[in-house]
């Protein structure tokens, strides 16, 4: 089973003086929100800095880190973004708390053949967006990882948010 997940997680309300126009928020489980990056999205935001941080090639975009970091006064923020096919994948996230970074960028993989440039081979439990969400302040529920807890395994495409 395939997915491709990318979306910036926050908590608190909306936070609408920073959103570009067009960006949409769904809700997630525990007081978090999320707002799918969406090919419209990215087209409405100015370049990203220079930030030699996230990796050439990955899957994170240097624009929604500005955007997350901006999104993140007064709050906490997690920008992730996944891709699986068979189950095995990869998975990145950054995070960011009252503008100030508190994790990655962090890029994990399942396995060696998936492995990337700046990737981590690690255990589910300990991937990037699970240990960005723990950082974030979301905890694993009996029987399901941070990744379920907070409810994103309830689509497995981004598109799939806004169809809801």
């Amino acid at each position: 089973m395939a997915s491709n997940i990318e979306l910036i997680i926050f908590d608190g309300g909306s936070p609408s003086a920073y959103l570009p126009a067009g960006a949409a928020v769904v809700p997630l489980l525990h007081g978090l929100f999320g707002i799918p990056v969406t090919d419209e999205l990215l087209a409405s935001l100015p370049a990203g800095t220079n930030d030699d941080r996230v990796h050439p090639g990955w899957i994170l975009k240097q624009q929604v880190c500005s955007l997350a970091q901006d999104l993140s006064a007064r709050r906490r923020v997690l920008y992730v973004a996944g891709e699986t096919f068979g189950g095995r994948g990869c998975q990145e996230a950054v995070g960011w708390n009252d503008s100030q970074l508190v994790y990655g960028p962090s890029g994990t993989c399942d396995g060696e053949s998936d492995r990337a440039d700046g990737y981590r081979v690690v255990h589910r439990a300990d991937s990037a967006i699970n240990a960005g969400l723990r950082i974030i302040g979301v905890r694993a529920a009996d029987g399901l990882d941070e990744y379920g807890s907070a409810g994103l395994d309830r689509h497995r495409f981004t598109s799939d948010w806004l169809s809801k």
